[in-house]
């Protein structure tokens, strides 16, 4: 095949090479946002499991990473209801209501997102 030909072969083709083209690029950012949309679920439910983790012994040190996932919640904006309902179901459990920092941690991620902190 001379280079003519393959030339003369492109110059007919080029309307579906592009085609081609143009479906291979609008279906790699279709992937690219869905992975990216399936890892905000994972790690958004990741963040529920820190926070739900019983608090046991000393847990101040597991006390802080509760603190800092209940912070990390107000990145999570589309899961803003749940997020609301969730905060305001651990603060009517005595064992949070109880504990000041977490108390404080969650109403100031209420207060981020607009909502009535709880006393």
């Amino acid at each position: 095949m001379s280079f003519c030909t393959v030339l003369e072969w492109v110059t007919e083709w080029q309307f579906w090479m592009a085609v081609a083209s143009l479906i291979g690029g609008i279906f790699a950012i279709w992937k690219y946002f869905n992975g990216k949309k399936q890892q905000e679920f994972e790690n958004y439910h990741r963040l529920i499991e820190r926070i739900n983790r019983p608090l046991s012994g000393d847990g101040s040190t597991f006390l802080q990473v509760q603190q800092a996932a209940i912070f990390e919640l107000r990145y999570y904006r589309r899961y803003k209801k749940l997020t609301v309902k969730l905060l305001r179901q651990l603060l009517s459990l005595e064992e949070w209501r109880s504990n000041e920092k977490l108390r404080t941690s969650i109403n100031d991620t209420l207060n981020y997102f607009g909502e009535t902190p709880i006393g």
